[in-house]
């Protein structure tokens, strides 16, 4: 796993071209030279403002006249720098899953350092430990000496650092640096630029990273069928409810199920409770269902109530730790839902965290305790109780609570009536 990332800056994090090309273009035009479209300056955009001045204007300038350009540039860009600027869909929530893992970030950039640094700030509040834009007494990339001096202020070491940009620039600072590096095509530049110039990695979506730098992949969120073709094939996939996230597998697979014991170091003696999609399910793993039961179900479900009932030994003995019982809940979150759905087998779903450490309320607190042990976090974003379930025994008389959660027992007892669940 990697310790450390280190991403450029426009065009991998921050989508910044229309309001370059912008102020570009109105430098053009107040001086009558030819305007450029936008896929034309995504190719003179890489190796700073002023090249990038020199690359707008016309062959013929002379130095006087372009350093009143960049002077009327940079004027101009500075009012307007944030009209149309945008974190690119999906990097928010990896920077975030990242952190969670532990990992930490920095920014390596072109751009001059007294705006780099404001910039980032801006965008991604908090989510960076160390920006470096360009100095005037040093080299830009792809030379790697600013680089080398970032991993030197981090205490990155280069064979668990990656570099992670969108142009030629950026894979041979990487690669002069003696980094693994990951070339990204949301940005301004071509699949062909990035393979030609070394790029160890390239992907076309920010999830694809966190599988890279973690191995455990970020599934967004509505990808519920590709989280359920992982646990069709027996891996693991962490998945959002609404009480906090679980670590999944598929109940019906026995040495999946192992798996998930192991991710979280959970003794084999403490029963899991599954996920179902409903009282349908339900009745193909449990036997003697109470009355009771559906009429919770239709209270509650989904909802943040798991039912203990009479299992009737449809799953693995290892789901219930070897007893007769087995929990039952549907969550409430689209996401799992959809999941379930598309498997149409029940889930194996402790919380998603290590034995013993509190239960993951996003993403990337779940990366942070399980990135490297599972395949994929699907994910849904944040839980909206962030409590874990309440967890009722239907097979004793009366009733039993046996864990208090995000339903309260005032609720259940105005759906059974009074004097139903036992007094604690």
């Amino acid at each position: 796993m990697d310790t450390h990332i280190i991403f450029d800056l426009d065009g991998t994090l921050l989508n910044t071209i229309d309001d370059l090309a912008d102020a570009g273009n109105h430098v053009c035009a107040a001086h009558g030279w030819p305007t450029h479209t936008v896929d034309e300056f995504k190719r003179m955009v890489g190796r700073g403002i002023p090249n990038l001045v020199r690359r707008f204007t016309p062959d013929a300038l002379g130095e006087e006249e372009l350093a009143g350009a960049l002077a009327e540039f940079s004027a101009y860009y500075a009012d307007h720098k944030e009209d149309k600027t945008a974190p690119y869909p999906g990097v928010p929530a990896l920077l975030d899953a990242l952190k969670g893992a532990g990992i930490r970030l920095a920014v390596l950039s072109n751009k001059a350092h007294a705006l780099a640094g404001p910039v980032v700030e801006h965008y991604f509040p908090g989510v960076f430990d160390c920006v470096q834009g360009a100095l005037p007494d040093a080299p830009l990339k792809p030379d790697p000496t600013l680089l080398r001096a970032l991993m030197d202020q981090m205490g990155a070491q280069p064979d668990a650092t990656l570099f992670v940009g969108d142009s030629d620039v950026d894979v041979l600072t990487g690669k002069n640096g003696g980094l693994t590096v990951c070339g990204v095509l949301w940005g301004f530049r071509e699949r062909e630029e990035l393979k030609d110039a070394g790029a160890d990695w390239i992907v076309h979506s920010p999830d694809q990273i966190s599988a890279i730098a973690t191995g455990t992949a970020l599934l967004p969120a509505g990808q519920g069928a590709l989280a359920a073709e992982l646990l069709r094939m027996g891996r693991l996939a962490a998945v959002p409810t609404e009480t906090v996230y679980g670590l999944a597998a598929d109940a019906t697979q026995e040495s999946a199920v192992q798996a998930v014991y192991e991710a979280k170091g959970r003794p084999e003696q403490k029963p899991l409770s599954v996920l179902v999609d409903g009282m349908d399910m339900v009745e193909r793993l449990c036997r003697d269902i109470p009355a009771d039961a559906y009429k919770l179900a239709g209270a509650f479900w989904p909802g943040p109530l798991t039912m203990i009932l009479r299992g009737n030994d449809a799953l693995p003995p290892l789901v219930s730790a070897g007893g007769d019982t087995q929990g039952v809940r549907c969550p409430d979150h689209p996401d799992t839902l959809a999941v379930l759905r598309a498997l149409g087998r029940p889930l194996a779903c402790p919380s998603a965290n290590r034995s013993g450490a509190p239960s993951p309320k996003s993403a990337g607190e779940v990366l942070g305790q399980l990135a490297g042990k599972i395949d994929a976090v699907l994910d849904g974003g944040p839980c909206g109780l962030g409590v874990e379930s309440t967890i009722l025994d239907l097979t004793v008389a009366p009733y039993r609570i046996l864990r208090q959660g995000g339903l309260r027992r005032e609720e259940i007892e105005a759906v059974l009536g009074p004097g139903r669940i036992e007094n604690t």
